[in-house]
This record gives structure tokens, C-alpha cells and sequence, in this order.
């Protein structure tokens, strides 16, 4: 190996020793490399990127692995001789936060997860007095290791966030570069670091006013809603009469995060809940569902709960058909039960027809389309004693 090797130094470090979600990390070095080949998956398999995502950020939960693959990961990604570039970034932003959809529609709170080890530690009392009552030994063992767990995955998130945000002076010059999906995985990094707005801010401001790809100039918008500078408002005000439709959703829904939300911004979310935009490689929040987007934003809004906004919402559902549609399905789904089908009842409705309109229109509208719904629409049906299973939906509606 060579200094220009981005992989220089990796068989150096001890991979036996940090522990990924399947077991001990010496099998990274393997994926890192194949990554860098061209990570390209083998037939029957996944890429390597996302058989080491799988590894070391599995279902959202970074591992002590993580933080020893971000100086590898930062140095492909600067390498113009990698395939694929904005894969390395994709993953440090999984590095970085685990899953985006935990966060969104506010941002990520380093400070909130810098709390929870700093709160074990304190707690350390409580947790040897609850490991000394166990009722044998074998009991306190797993006590013990419960305990060591829970901290070292708590730790293993302060430190590879750290790790990234170290970065991302480095990385930030990439939002200058040939590949379009590579400059919105860039600006999609740089929104999860508020602490760091004072450097990215302006950085996406230029990007944002330069970008020619609509679904990355959008990325490049929500970003600078997501870090929260209030400097940024008529910039992105400018953008909500845009001839394109992805930045005028873009404007609203970063508007909507800096504490603006007049009729101007509900009727864009409005309309991009109804009828949102073709996913593109360009767009990567939540998988790039502009309408899970769009509704998440619009119900913390006061106009969520208009009739506009209602029949947007089952407008949104009524299309939301096919794998590809499934976050705007789940989040569209969730949010208009929610607002359906609030709480508890205070007396279950005997029957369809105890149901209010918008009720009714929901119901009818899953019983008819058999649309999937995600678990928080269903539970709110099992609270309002409705049916969830779709033969006996569709007995409930009376379609036959």
C-alpha cells in the first residue's frame, strides 16, 4: 500500500477488539475493500456498502465498530478514483445519525444523545444496587453485561458522531462535485449538524443558488431548515414560488422548521401531500418521499386539520400504491389516522356508520384499496374497535 491508498493503515487496526452487531469487526476490512472496488454487488447478494451498513449502523444502532471505519470511508469518499462516491457519504451519514426517519421533521439533537451515557455514568449506584438484588448469579451476570451493553452502545453513538462531525471541513468541498448524487448526499450530511451551521450554512446557501439538479437543490433547502439559522429565512423564502416543484416544497417544508407556517407554506405542503413529486436519486431524505415529507411538516402545522388538508391526505393515500410508494403510504397513513382517530373514544362506535365523514372517508378509503397500513394506523383502528382485517374491513364498510 501507498499514502494515496484511501485503505492505507487499515489492516493496522485491531478489528478483533471493537464488536460490530453480528460479533467481532475483523470481517469490516473485507467489505471496506470491496467497497472500494467498485461496490459492486455479486449476484444473489447486496452491495458491500449496505452488507456493512447491515454490520455496523444495524437498523440504526451504531456499533463500537463504526467510529474505526470513518477515517477509511472519509478518504474514498474524497478519492476521485472511487466509484460511487456518494455510497461512502451515504454511510457516514448513517455513521453519523443511524436512521434519518428517527429525526425527522426536527434535526438531529447531539446534545439530547450526548445526555443518555453522560446520565449512566451518574447512575452508576442505581445500577449496581438493581444488579446486587438479582436473585442468583447467573441473573446478576446477565445483569452485569446488560448494564456494560447499554453503555458501550451509548458511547459508541457520542463517538461516531464526533467522528464524522471531525470530517466535515474536509468533506464540505464535495458539494462541488461532477456527480449530482454526490453533491446532495453531501448536503444531506452536512444537515444533521447544527452545531456546525456558522461553516455549512453559507456553503449550502451558494450550493442551493448554483445546483442544477432540482432533487439535490432541494436536499440542499431542507438541509438549511433542518440547522435551524434564522439568517437563512428570506434565502429560503425566495425559493417558494419556485417554477419547480421540488424547491417550492423544499422551502416550505425548511420554513416550517424555522417557525414559519402562514397559508403560503400550508398550500405548498398542501398540494406536494396530494400530488408529490417523482423520487429521484437526488432527493435522500426518507428514501426520498417528498409526501412523507410534506405531511410530517404539514401536520404541525394549525391548517392540518382543514378540510384542504384532510382531503389531501386521502388524495395522497388513494395513489400511494407499489413498493416505491411505501414512505409516502406509511407516513401519509399515520398522520391522517392520527388526526382521524385521536386517543381513546370515549364510546367505540357500534358501527360504519357511527363514524364521522372524515372517519368514514379513511376507513372506506383502506377497505376499498386495500392499502397496507403502517402499525400506528392500525392500533388506532383497534382502539376505535374497527377491523383491521381487510375481509372484515370491507363486511364493516358494507362493500360486498
Amino acid at each position: 500500500m501507498t499514502d494515496s491508498d484511501p485503505l492505507a493503515g487499515l489492516d493496522d487496526v485491531p478489528w478483533t477488539r471493537p464488536r460490530h452487531a453480528y460479533g467481532t469487526a475483523d470481517d469490516v476490512p473485507g467489505h471496506l475493500r470491496a467497497m472500494r472496488a467498485g461496490d459492486r454487488a455479486e449476484e444473489g447478494s447486496f452491495r458491500p456498502s449496505a452488507l456493512l451498513t447491515d454490520l455496523i449502523v444495524h437498523q440504526g444502532t451504531r456499533s463500537q465498530a463504526a467510529v474505526y471505519t470513518v477515517p477509511f470511508l472519509v478518504r474514498m469518499a474524497l478519492d476521485p478514483r472511487s466509484a460511487e462516491r456518494h455510497r461512502f457519504v451515504q454511510l457516514l451519514t448513517a455513521i453519523a445519525i443511524g436512521l434519518d426517519n428517527n429525526y425527522l421533521p426536527h434535526g438531529y439533537n447531539a446534545e439530547e444523545e450526548r445526555a443518555e451515557p453522560a446520565e449512566m455514568r451518574g447512575e452508576a449506584d442505581d445500577w449496581a444496587r438493581w444488579t446486587a438484588e438479582a436473585a442468583d448469579d447467573e441473573q446478576r451476570a446477565q445483569r452485569e453485561a446488560s448494564h456494560a451493553q447499554v453503555l458501550i452502545d451509548a458511547e459508541a453513538v457520542e463517538r461516531s458522531y464526533d467522528a464524522v462531525r471531525q470530517a466535515l471541513p474536509a468533506l464540505a468541498v464535495l458539494l462541488t462535485s461532477d456527480s449530482p448524487e454526490l453533491r446532495a448526499m453531501t448536503a444531506y450530511l452536512l444537515a444533521w449538524f447544527p452545531d456546525a451551521a456558522s461553516l455549512s450554512a453559507p456553503l449550502l446557501k451558494t450550493f442551493v443558488a448554483r445546483e442544477a439538479s432540482p432533487g439535490a437543490a432541494a436536499t440542499g433547502l431542507v438541509a438549511l431548515g433542518l440547522l435551524g439559522e434564522p439568517a437563512t429565512v428570506p434565502f429560503i423564502e425566495g425559493y417558494l414560488d419556485s417554477a419547480r416543484v421540488e424547491l417550492r416544497w423544499a422551502s416550505a417544508f425548511a420554513l416550517t422548521r424555522l417557525g414559519i407556517a402562514g397559508p403560503a407554506v400550508t398550500d405548498v405542503l398542501t398540494q406536494v401531500v396530494a400530488r408529490p413529486p417523482e423520487k429521484t436519486t437526488t432527493m435522500p431524505f426518507l428514501s426520498g418521499s417528498y409526501g412523507g415529507l410534506a405531511v410530517m411538516a404539514l401536520a404541525e402545522t394549525p391548517a392540518a386539520t382543514t378540510a384542504q388538508a384532510v382531503d389531501a391526505m386521502l388524495t395522497g393515500l388513494a395513489h400511494c400504491t407499489g413498493v416505491e410508494r411505501y414512505e409516502d403510504r406509511s407516513c401519509l397513513a399515520h398522520e391522517l389516522f392520527k388526526l382521524a382517530f385521536p386517543g381513546e373514544p370515549a364510546r367505540p362506535p357500534h358501527s360504519f356508520a357511527d363514524l364521522n365523514d372524515v372517519q368514514q372517508r379513511a376507513v372506506g378509503l383502506v377497505a376499498e384499496g386495500d392499502i397496507g397500513l403502517p402499525h400506528s394506523a392500525t392500533d388506532a383502528l383497534y382502539r376505535w374497535k374497527i377491523p383491521t382485517r381487510h375481509s372484515e374491513l370491507l363486511t364493516y364498510v358494507g362493500v360486498t
